[in-house]
């Protein structure tokens, strides 16, 4: 920073002669952030292919933009993870479900207040900043004056009095309504990111609000300087010496180096810039005092050291004043892409990917001229040969000026055309390594810039491998937002509002609910009734796997009724519309949304009819049900009538069984007998015959032929052997030879 002519003395020469010594000290991390700001922008320079080993191109200056694509996949991922639902990256919860409406309408206030400073688009600028950069800073809580316009429909005229209106009802009843609009302004807070190269904390600290302080330092046009006059807190006298130190030309300072790197506009030419700085830290409390009021002369040790919060603007103090943060807290907090121990300023995608970037410049400017080499061949001209007017110039349809007189092979020699060979080989696979090793070195695959590449793995298994490595250290980076801002942010407004909000603001913005309880919560005058934690980290997630999980627990949620006892339905609908992202007006009714349902007339009438016939679907039920327990009965009793039944005529079939069987066997035993008797006849029968043979043939009479063919015959039946028949037949024989021939016996 160049030397000021005014003399600078007090508080203005003691912050200036810092902010000088901590501007130099910062130079080598400058170097460092210009380099990956102008790998970021492609922008060629000298020393792009340093150190990488390979010989410097001779004519090509292409760029390529390796780590423009990797810085650009990572702040969408990281985006998309912070604000991918349409909601800011906190919430709150309450420390018991009774203290819930508080917790939501601290929530809603937070909420607004965040969407009205343009909250996602000035973190979005912070994620820029780290993933460039490797730190980003953002500043505040600050207040600026907003105002709130509501329009009502005004029926009648605004007059004094009920009386006043109703005479104006009276004169005009049918007067068409108007629209009316209404303004209310009310203070709000909001924060400011800063341009990393624009922020200067103390060398020997490790943290922002650590050591002596931080200077935000710019460039202000002189317009701007002279509008802070007359504003509270601010000396006229000292602007007016400011206004007349201006810097005319880019400096060698903060974003002037990139704005210069670019050089996409002309400015600051014309009418000049002054440095404009804001400085967060310590001051001497003497020195300060000193300033306020120049006459006086406070006997406070030069040593004792306060908080303060000072403006310089061309190395004047223009204002300067105590710390009015809570607890002396500095409004400035930082955050860092990959942490380095025990230093302030982290590490960036473009720091990780420098040595990639540097070869891949090398390599691909190399490989260019060599195939320019060999496809554009160089040759030899023989000028002698060539009128003097000829120049040389090639083109399709050339016609060459040669002098005349010369013979084939002089033309043949006057041009002679060379071969280069073609050296490129190799400097492809070159630069696909380098990529394999900047994949590694970032963290950012192929897969997470949306692209492919022959060295990543192309089944499933492995692209999912691949995607949650890499999202792993987008994962750190997350959380180091939650914890180094977000966190931080939403505590500061809290601790703004519990001390600055007015109930009447609340009741402007939000409506008169939110400002009855907004009340409760000022008298109470604590926040021990919720938490509150951000979200980035835990919602860092492929939208389609979420909305795949989401769809799965809601499936299972609605097939079960004793799971739906137990699960906010509401507030599950509202997740998976978030998370679908599809951009419209959600469907789903909150609670307010119903109690108005519910207070419509006509949803009432309907109401009042549901419940009707809810009343008799019931009772027909329930008469169903009696009905049912009737006929239930009836035919327990039926089937006991039938079992007795049965009992019955089953005895009967066994004891006409048993009458069956007894009889079967009287006549079996009956048949046995009978059996006996015959037997026992024939028995007789047969004695008979025999004792009648015997005896005639006893008495010499000779037996007539029937009866001696029978008694054979039951000789053959008793004896089938035929021995008793051949000696009964030996006594007939014998008893024959005796007999007198043709006599015949006669029966005795």
């Amino acid at each position: 920073m160049a030397d000021l002519p005014t003399p600078l003395t007090g508080l203005s020469g003691t912050l200036h002669q810092q902010f000088a010594d901590w501007l130099d000290r910062r130079k080598p991390q400058e170097e460092k952030m210009l380099r990956a700001y102008q790998d970021n922008m492609r922008i060629s320079r000298d020393d792009d292919t340093k150190e990488s080993g390979m010989s410097k191109a001779q004519k090509s200056k292409v760029f390529i933009g390796s780590t423009r694509g990797k810085i650009r996949a990572a702040r969408a991922k990281i985006k998309d993870s912070l604000f991918g639902a349409n909601m800011m990256p906190f919430d709150t919860k309450p420390t018991n479900e009774k203290l819930k409406p508080y917790a939501d309408t601290m929530e809603n206030i937070l909420n607004y207040q965040l969407e009205e400073c343009r909250f996602t688009r000035m973190l979005g600028q912070g994620v820029d900043s780290i993933a460039t950069y490797g730190t980003g800073f953002i500043f505040g809580p600050f207040v600026k004056t907003m105002s709130k316009s509501s329009v009502e429909v005004d029926a009648y005229e605004e007059t004094q009095g009920l009386m006043g209106k109703l005479m104006s009802y009276v004169k005009n009843p049918f007067r068409a309504p108007k629209l009316k609009e209404s303004k209310y302004e009310y203070d709000c807070p909001y924060y400011e990111h800063a341009r990393t190269m624009d922020v200067y904390p103390d060398p020997e600290a490790e943290e922002a609000r650590e050591g002596l302080g931080v200077y935000w330092a710019s460039r202000k046009q002189p317009d701007f300087i002279r509008s802070l006059k007359g504003q509270d807190g601010y000396s006229d006298s000292a602007i007016d010496a400011a206004l007349r130190e201006k810097v005319t030309a880019y400096t060698d300072q903060g974003s002037d180096r990139t704005d210069a790197a670019r050089m996409n506009l002309y400015r600051y030419t014309r009418e000049g810039r002054i440095w404009f700085v804001r400085y967060f830290g310590k001051v001497k409390k003497r020195e300060l005092a000193q300033w306020k009021n120049p006459q006086s002369n406070p006997a406070d040790d030069d040593a004792e050291m306060v908080e303060a919060v000072v403006i310089l603007a061309g190395g004047q103090v223009i204002k300067a004043e105590p710390n009015p943060y809570k607890d002396k807290k500095r409004p400035v907090r930082r955050c860092v892409y990959e942490d380095v121990e025990h230093e302030m300023w982290g590490v960036g995608v473009a720091e990780n990917n420098d040595p990639h970037q540097r070869v891949t410049n090398a390599a691909f400017r190399l490989f260019i001229e060599a195939k320019a080499y060999a496809l554009l061949k160089m040759c030899s001209i023989d000028r002698s040969k060539y009128e003097a007017a000829e120049d040389f110039k090639f083109f399709p349809g050339k016609k060459f000026q040669m002098k005349p007189g010369l013979t084939p092979e002089e033309r043949k020699t006057a041009m002679l055309w060379h071969d280069t060979q073609d050296v490129s080989e190799g400097w492809e696979s070159l630069i696909a390594m380098s990529e394999k090793f900047s994949d590694d070195d970032t963290g950012i695959t192929k897969y997470t810039q949306g692209d492919d590449a022959k060295h990543l793995n192309d089944t499933a298994t492995g692209i999912s491998m691949i995607m949650n490595a890499s999202s792993l250290p987008l994962k750190e980076v997350l959380s180091n937002i939650d914890e180094m801002w977000i966190e931080s942010m939403i505590e500061d407004l809290i601790d703004w509002n519990m001390e600055n909000l007015e109930v009447e603001t609340v009741k402007a913005i939000l409506g008169e609910k939110d400002a009855a309880i907004w009340a409760q919560i000022k008298e109470y005058g604590k926040t021990n009734f919720m938490e509150w934690f951000a979200t980035g980290s835990a919602t860092f997630m492929a939208k389609e796997v979420l909305m795949h999980k989401l769809q799965g627990f809601l499936q299972l949620v609605a097939g079960s009724e004793m799971l739906a006892q137990h699960i906010d339905i509401t507030e599950l609908l509202q997740q998976v519309w978030d998370a679908g992202q599809i951009g419209k007006e959600s469907p789903v009714l909150t609670e307010e949304d119903m109690q108005k349902k519910a207070a419509n007339p006509a949803n009432q009438a309907a109401m009042q009819h549901i419940q009707e016939i809810e009343q008799k679907a019931t009772e027909m039920i329930k008469m169903a049900q009696e009905q049912a327990a009737q006929a239930k009965q009836d035919a327990a009793n039926a089937r006991a009538g039938n079992d007795v039944k049965m009992a019955q005529i089953q005895a009967t079939e066994r004891d006409a069984q048993r009458k069956d069987h007894r009889s079967m066997m009287d006549m079996l035993a009956r048949l046995v007998e009978a059996g006996h008797k015959s037997h026992l006849t024939a028995a007789q029968v047969d004695l008979t015959q025999a004792q009648t043979i015997k005896t005639m043939a006893e008495a010499g009479a000779v037996p007539s032929p029937e009866l001696a063919q029978a008694a054979a015959e039951k000789e053959l039946e008793d004896d089938p052997t035929g021995e008793t028949g051949a000696t009964a037949a030996a006594a007939t024989g014998a008893g024959g030879s005796d007999a007198k021939p043709g006599a015949v016996a006669e029966p005795a």
